[in-house]
């Protein structure tokens, strides 16, 4: 080849995020005084407030989302939320698995969604409800997106397109939100710093009270509030998390038992079961 041939050079492309499996997609009106108890599974789960107003909890952390904002709920983190505006709430809810970089990201996040980002669900929500037959969304009805997914081999890759589109513009250009610093919402907080300090251990209500500088009472309706489940059930929760990433760090199951404070190894595995729906020898590292 002569002097000016072209050189070309090869871009390589790393994925920042890609979505390997969907486990819920729909969109529903919640009336007033919905209140969902609650729930923590392996994989992802987002909450996209179309319209109205929610109080939403996770990991200890307590925000009040309004039109136009979404929360990113990691895989094992308890979360729930609640609808008390008369006008009730419009929520689009999906759930998912991911991998790459970005995910580590996502954690803990909450983002009000620029015009762009609106634009981008609001695009979503246009094919889905065109591809999957779905109209305008009365008041308790809950609209199913992912009846599509079996019969359309395209769907499946452009809804992940337009999610993953999403992620990656909240990871260049987002703006988090801040939790709530109502009295309870940081009082709650606190407490459930207090029991990741103690997941070692068993610590008790009075202890935790104390700790809080509140009731055993107010604790209590606290985690009531929040949490929709006793202070004890949410420790639970927490230690299976915390098992969880042991368990994929390569920790022995004898080993994450006696760290996190099960002197039965057997009762530890009946409740990894119970919690995450598989036995704790099956995780991978």
């Amino acid at each position: 080849m002569g002097e000016d041939a072209v050189v070309w050079i090869a871009y390589p492309i790393e994925e920042q995020i890609r979505i390997t499996s969907m486990y819920s997609l729909f969109e529903r009106h919640f009336e007033s005084g919905y209140n969902f108890q609650g729930e923590s599974h392996n994989f992802w789960e987002c909450l996209y407030v179309v319209k109205g107003e929610v109080c939403v909890s996770g990991d200890g952390h307590v925000y009040n989302l309004s039109d136009g904002s979404i929360i990113f709920h990691k895989p094992m983190e308890f979360h729930k939320f609640s609808v008390s505006r008369e006008e009730g709430a419009d929520l689009l809810i999906f759930s998912f698995a991911a991998e790459g970089p970005l995910t580590s990201f996502l954690k803990n996040k909450v983002f009000v969604l620029s015009g762009y980002q609106k634009q981008i669900l609001r695009n979503l929500c246009f094919y889905m409800e065109n591809t999957a037959g779905n109209g305008t969304i009365q008041a308790g009805e809950e609209h199913q997106y992912l009846s599509p997914f079996s019969k359309l081999p395209t769907y499946a890759q452009t809804v992940s397109t337009y999610l993953q589109q999403l992620m990656l513009s909240l990871a260049e250009r987002g703006v988090p939100s801040v939790a709530s610093q109502a009295p309870d919402a940081v009082c709650f907080g606190k407490a459930i710093s207090y029991l990741n300090c103690n997941i070692h251990r068993q610590p008790t209500i009075p202890e935790i009270a104390r700790f809080c500088s509140i009731s055993e009472a107010g604790l209590k309706r606290i985690f009531d509030k929040y949490a929709g489940i006793g202070v004890h059930k949410y420790l639970i929760k927490m230690k299976m998390k915390a098992a969880s990433e042991l368990l994929k760090d390569g920790e022995s199951v004898s080993g994450v038992a006696a760290r996190l404070g099960f002197s039965d190894q057997s009762y530890f595995s009946r409740a990894y079961k119970r919690e995450t729906g598989s036995m704790p020898s099956s995780v991978k590292s």
